[in-house]
């Protein structure tokens, strides 16, 4: 009889090949995000000016035409309606521009998500392949546990990554009783500030993206209730007004 796969019993699947970047590389990548992102924004702005402009221009020729303030709100959000379609269309291109550049920066980040997962994640590829870890490995490996244990407590001491790494892979091989220092607490004495630090970066990155996202769909779809928005703007401007006429009565 041939053994057959359950799907349960296929492998996780490898994350997506990207780029590995470390510190100095995320936090150039978090300022070209949050650069990005604020561009965008700042685009948005302009744009819901000109909209907003437009649709308090036809509310005010409303209200001097005589019709009642519902009434003329309502032409405003019909106004708002019809130039929020024409700007969409216009500014598409300049919109998703700096969109499709937040999205390269987000989706560039699979290997480094993946690769900066944890200290014990991050420590396991210190020194790969070169001959540090290689001896290290060859030295520790017959290692009983006061010897393992000295070596972990002088990578601790002396912030050796490479010998902490070889160190937390040999404890990773042992069942859990028998071993003599924790794996975890090791990797996140070692690196995991540095851990933590990839980890903001990292989310910092994707959240810059997603409110961008989240800003571009609130503005295309125009689902801020247009007529409490130009209503608002309305009571704004006339309130402005209103003091600056007492102001000039004194």
């Amino acid at each position: 009889m041939t053994a057959t796969l359950s799907p349960d019993d296929n492998p996780p699947t490898l994350p997506a090949a990207g780029t590995l970047y470390g510190l100095p590389e995320l936090a150039e990548a978090v300022a070209n995000a949050i650069r990005l992102e604020e561009k965008h924004r700042a685009l948005i702005e302009r744009l819901e000016s000109a909209i907003l402009r437009q649709s308090q221009e036809a509310a005010d020729s409303a209200r001097r035409a005589g019709f009642g303030k519902i009434d003329a709100q309502n032409a405003g959000t019909k106004m708002d309606v019809k130039v929020r379609n024409d700007v969409r269309k216009i500014s598409e291109d300049d919109r998703w521009t700096i969109l499709r550049q937040l999205d390269a920066l987000a989706s560039g980040l699979s290997a480094s998500d993946s690769l900066w997962a944890s200290p014990v994640v991050a420590l396991a590829r210190m020194g790969l392949g070169t001959d540090k870890r290689t001896n290290h490995m060859a030295q520790l490996s017959g290692a009983g546990p006061a010897e393992l244990k000295t070596a972990a407590m002088l990578a601790a001491a002396t912030l050796d990554r490479v010998l902490g790494a070889s160190v937390a892979s040999l404890l990773d091989r042992m069942p859990a009783k028998q071993r003599i220092a924790s794996p975890q607490e090791l990797a996140d004495r070692l690196i995991g500030d540095d851990v933590r630090q990839a980890r903001a970066a990292i989310a910092a990155i994707k959240q810059a993206h997603q409110r961008a996202l989240n800003a571009d769909r609130e503005f295309a779809s125009g689902r801020r209730n247009a007529t409490a928005r130009i209503a608002s703007a309305l009571a704004e401007r006339d309130s402005a007004m209103n003091a600056g006429a007492a102001v000039e009565a004194e």
